[in-house]
């Protein structure tokens, strides 16, 4: 099944879902830890990353957390703010294996605004589809990592199989428990 999102918008999701996570799992704690995830994903602008720019970054991160977890109306004034405050100017741009589509900064834009505004324009493309639902969050509560639910009737729960294993056998313990 294919879903009615361009790649580069489930990438951008996908991006901001492993960024989030990786700071909630004390695994983006240095400006190296940054510039190494950013090249995993192909994000640019992020080889001369400082500390500076990993805790302008984090600030970022918490604004767009909030934003993945937030009712459609509250996520687009989000959205509309940080477009305000990074004064972003969208353009058509076409690069590596992406056909046309917005980059929201110019180049040499700070990489935490280039971070937020990417993350704003995904998530503002999913207030215009009125499908925030697949903007999740694992339903393991000793986990609450954040995922793009690409499933084909949003029926995903969990971040990993792993999650999925644990909630399962403890649920399997419990009802043993019971018995």
């Amino acid at each position: 099944m294919s879903l009615p999102y361009p790649k580069e918008l489930v990438r951008s999701l996908e991006f901001i879902a492993e960024l989030a996570n990786r700071r909630r799992d004390a695994e983006l704690e240095t400006a190296v830890s940054l510039r190494e995830v950013c090249a995993s994903w192909g994000f640019p602008g992020a080889s001369g990353a400082t500390r500076a720019d990993l805790e302008a970054t984090w600030r970022r991160i918490d604004q767009i957390e909030r934003m993945w977890d937030a009712e459609r109306d509250a996520v687009a004034a989000m959205v509309n703010r940080i477009f305000e405050q990074a004064n972003a100017r969208p353009r058509l741009v076409r690069h590596d294996d992406f056909d046309w589509h917005l980059h929201g900064l110019p180049h040499g834009a700070s990489l935490a605004d280039a971070i937020a505004v990417d993350a704003a324009m995904a998530l503002g493309d999913l207030v215009r589809l009125d499908d925030l639902a697949r903007c999740r969050r694992c339903t393991d509560v000793r986990c609450e990592r954040m995922f793009f639910d690409l499933s084909r009737n949003r029926s995903r729960r969990f971040c990993s199989t792993r999650c999925q294993s644990r909630t399962n056998v403890a649920a399997f313990r419990a009802r043993a428990l019971e018995a």
